[in-house]
């Protein structure tokens, strides 16, 4: 038996929220985990869970409920000025060689863009589940998502086999986890991705309404982050362009600012530059690492393609007051749990890459979420009926306002309708085969 303490607030190391109430137990981590740091550590694991029929999860720094596979001391990291997969170079119209990095599966994206920074290259990369589900960040505006920047992964397949997956040999999974997801098909030891020169960077705030500029925006290669709450519903955001001087962003800024000074009767709006940073600092300004814990949380979110911030404006209006109300459909919500909240990303890539990702992702110019969180001490029936508005109110005004589209798997709400076709779309179907080719018995 493992001895577990309890802490002040009444919770203990395995997760347990109310430990100080009923004890310690084991709580959400699981009975069984292998602390893989090689290969062989993960095919044995493999053929055990076989022979028990047992089903795995693998897990860096995220959290699961059955046996696992823990990746997190997988920390290779290698930079290559130049890279070929392999057999790549006997092939005719394969040329990858380029710059690049290859890192362990249990890398994590501080680590990774403080090696990077030695080479004065970035990757647009932060941890393995994070490429292989889709992957937005920082520089998906100019490089793409993080599963288009994905160039060979070393894994192992449920049957045992270690092997190599690239644009040579293995094709189905490769295409399968560059947007796939990266646990279903194998377990990924280490993955190459593409590595770029470092940009300067011009951070932009601001305060706004609209979206029917982002499109523009997005074309030439901006990315951003935002978000909206509050009493007076206010929008603030980021705005990144890489390697521009202030000419050209004032160039690109300059119908939006056009707009913001036509609205100045019924909103208050700036737009201002703030600094010119090296990328690296950029990354360290971002928000530091969320507490854990003492918090539930329930979403919803929806990709939300250019034609509705051009001609459904109405309708995009009224969507976002219905997902901005509260849980009664009033501002104001039950003790204990948040006004819901707006944010979004102007992400996604419209670079024409042949992989698993959600098509909806190359037409999308925004990525909306809306949350609510409440205390651990929140009724259970409260909290379901939280969810169950998220889900039904919340997430339907969003789906009927862009029901071709898609979500985010990788942030999505667990209780997705039709989650088949919301998180893969028209690949469904073909990861489906490629999941029973690798993977009939079900163990990942």
């Amino acid at each position: 038996m493992i001895p577990l303490s309890i802490y002040p607030n009444g919770t203990s190391l395995a997760g347990n929220t109310r430990a100080g109430e009923k004890g310690c137990s084991i709580g959400n981590y699981p009975p069984y985990v292998v602390n893989a740091t090689e290969a062989g550590h993960v095919q044995a694991a493999l053929k055990f869970a076989r022979r028990w029929n047992l089903r795995l999860n693998i897990k860096n720094t995220g959290h699961g409920f059955e046996r696992s596979i823990w990746t997190h001391n997988l920390k290779q990291i290698q930079f290559h000025e130049t890279f070929q997969p392999q057999p790549c170079e006997t092939q005719t119209g394969v040329n990858e060689s380029q710059m690049t990095v290859t890192l362990g599966a249990g890398v994590q994206d501080g680590e990774l863009f403080k090696a990077m920074v030695k080479h004065n290259a970035i990757a647009d990369v932060g941890v393995v589940g994070w490429a292989t589900g889709g992957g937005h960040g920082l520089a998906t505006g100019n490089y793409g998502m993080g599963a288009d920047n994905i160039i060979e992964a070393v894994m192992v397949t449920p049957r045992g086999e270690l092997v190599t997956a690239n644009a040579c040999q293995n094709k189905d999974l490769f295409w399968a986890i560059r947007g796939g997801g990266g646990g279903t098909f194998g377990v990924i030891l280490s993955v190459t991705l593409k590595a770029y020169p470092m940009p300067s960077v011009i951070l932009y705030r601001f305060v706004a309404r609209a979206h029917g500029y982002l499109d523009l925006l997005q074309d030439a290669g901006v990315h951003k982050y935002y978000s909206m709450g509050g009493g007076s519903l206010a929008l603030q955001g980021a705005l990144l362009l890489y390697d521009a001087d202030n000419r050209t962003v004032g160039d690109l800024l300059a119908p939006m600012r056009k707009f913001f000074e036509a609205s100045n009767e019924t909103a208050t709006s700036s737009l201002t530059p703030v600094a010119t940073l090296p990328w690296y600092e950029l990354v360290k300004m971002m928000p530091a690492i969320e507490s854990v814990g003492t918090k539930q949380s329930a979403r919803t979110l929806r990709f939300i393609p250019r034609r509705v911030v051009k001609n459904d404006i109405e309708l995009f209006a009224e969507t976002l007051e219905a997902i901005t109300l509260g849980p009664l459909n009033m501002t104001t919500t039950w003790d204990g749990v948040s006004t819901p909240s707006i944010s979004g990303t102007m992400t996604g890539s419209r670079m024409p890459v042949d992989n698993a990702l959600n098509p909806a992702w190359r037409d999308a110019v925004v990525h909306i979420i809306t949350s609510q969180s409440w205390d651990e001490s929140l009724p259970t029936a409260v909290a379901d009926q939280v969810i169950h508005n998220m889900t039904c109110q919340k997430g339907y005004a969003l789906r009927q306002l862009a029901p071709d589209t898609g979500a985010y798997f990788n942030e999505a709400n667990a209780n997705e309708p039709n989650w088949q076709w919301s998180f893969f779309g028209s690949g469904y179907a073909r990861l489906q085969a490629i999941k029973q080719k690798y993977d009939p018995e079900g163990l990942l």
